[in-house]
C-alpha cells in the first residue's frame, strides 16, 4: 500500500515532469485496425535513472528506457494498469487535473473491443481526438477520421 504522502508527491511529479496519453494505434490484427492506447510517461535526465527505478518499484507497472538525448522515461503501459495509477494520483493532481479527468472517461468507457460495436468505437477514436488537444504532440499520426476510413473499406459503407 503506498502512504498518502507517496501519492502526493508522486502526482507532483506527473503534474511536472510527467504525460498522460492517449492514441490511436494501428494494428493490422485489431477487429477495427486501431488500438486506443492510454500511456503515463515520468521524465528525468538519465542520471537519476536511480530513482525513476525506485518510481517503478512503488508503482509496479511499467518500463524504464534511456533515451539518446540524455533523458530517461519510466512509461506505463495499458488501460488497466494507467487508470490504476491515475486513480490513485487524482486527488493530489493539480496542473493536469483536466487531462486526469478526461483520461479516466474514456477509460471507463473502454470495455472489451471484442464485443465493441463498430460505432462505439470510432466514437471513442473521437474522444481520443478531442483529448489529444489537451497535449501538445507534433509526431501524431493516427485520428479518428484514419479509423472511420479504415471501417468503411473494410465494411464497404459509411457508418
Amino acid at each position: 500500500m503506498i502512504d498518502e504522502t507517496t501519492k502526493a508527491y508522486i502526482a507532483g511529479f506527473l503534474d511536472g515532469d510527467g504525460s498522460i496519453m492517449l492514441q490511436l494505434v494501428h494494428r493490422k490484427d485489431y477487429k477495427f485496425g486501431y488500438q486506443i492506447r492510454a500511456s503515463t510517461c515520468f521524465y528525468q535526465k538519465s542520471k537519476y535513472r536511480n530513482e525513476l527505478k525506485k518510481l517503478k518499484d512503488i508503482l509496479k507497472f511499467g518500463y524504464i528506457r534511456d533515451r539518446n538525448d540524455g533523458i530517461t522515461e519510466y512509461t506505463i503501459v495499458g488501460k488497466d494498469e494507467v487508470k490504476e495509477v491515475l486513480e490513485m494520483l487524482q486527488p493530489y493532481i493539480l496542473f493536469k487535473r483536466k487531462h486526469v479527468l478526461e483520461a479516466l472517461k474514456i477509460l471507463n468507457e473502454i470495455g472489451d473491443r471484442r464485443k465493441m460495436l463498430k460505432d462505439e468505437f470510432l466514437r471513442l477514436a473521437r474522444l481520443v481526438d478531442s483529448y489529444s488537444s489537451l497535449n501538445y504532440s507534433k509526431k501524431r499520426k493516427h485520428f479518428a477520421h484514419n479509423v472511420e476510413n479504415f471501417l468503411n473499406k473494410r465494411v464497404g459503407q459509411p457508418l
